[in-house]
């Protein structure tokens, strides 16, 4: 089973030849880099954050929101906007004007 020091080396290998390291060779990312990018790229395409929890592996997702939270701000427009509908008082309908008109 390879270690961690194995992953690590094949990792800067891997970033050294595609050119993301620092001026003194050191990688500009991480492992963790990644996961925060799909992360974040998935919340802000509207994947819904309890998703993106269950697949970063949190046991909480209370963990996802307080590292990630900040990243669906359109999420209290939202909520706003369906507590505003439902919440606006109905316009009643108006009864039919009783007719007139002679059954013939």
């Amino acid at each position: 089973m390879p270690t961690a020091s194995t992953y690590g080396y094949h990792w800067r290998k891997a970033l050294k030849v595609a050119g993301v390291t620092t001026p003194d060779g050191k990688p500009k990312y991480t492992p963790h880099s990644l996961r925060h990018f799909f992360a974040s790229t998935a919340l802000a395409n509207g994947v819904p954050i309890h998703e993106v929890s269950r697949w970063l592996g949190h046991r909480n997702i209370k963990t996802t929101v307080d590292t990630y939270g900040h990243l669906v701000p359109e999420a209290w427009d939202r909520c706003r906007d369906v507590m505003q509908e439902a919440l606006r008082p109905s316009v009643p309908r108006q009864a039919a004007e009783p007719s007139t008109a002679l059954a013939a």
